[in-house]
This record gives C-alpha cells, structure tokens and sequence, in this order.
C-alpha cells in the first residue's frame, strides 16, 4: 500500500500532513481554515492518545 500524506482527523475534521512514511504528523489547518496554534510535528501515538482518530483525507 502506497503511503498516504494527506490525512483527516474524523472527529474535528482538522487536516495534517505526514511526508514521511512512520514520521512525525504535522498540522496544517483547522476544520474552519484557520491556521493551527502550533506547527510543531507530533507521533502517531501521541496523537492517537490525545483523541485524534486519524484517517486519509482523499
């Protein structure tokens, strides 16, 4: 399966990039089109524990 970047967080509707595979996720806008508070890259696992359920957007 090819590595998917573009990904969805289906609760918030909230968009992240992860450019490499197994990589840091980072945030790239908010469900209304704002820009994120942070830009900073975060794990999979971190996130997944902050309750993002992260899916690929297309």
């Amino acid at each position: 399966m090819a590595h998917v970047r573009d990904l969805i967080d289906i609760r918030s509707g909230d968009e992240f990039d992860q450019p490499v595979p197994f990589g840091l996720v980072y945030p790239m806008r908010n469900a209304d089109g704002s820009a994120p508070p942070s830009q900073r890259g975060r794990t999979w696992e971190h996130l997944t524990a902050s309750g993002r359920d992260l899916r690929p957007a297309r």
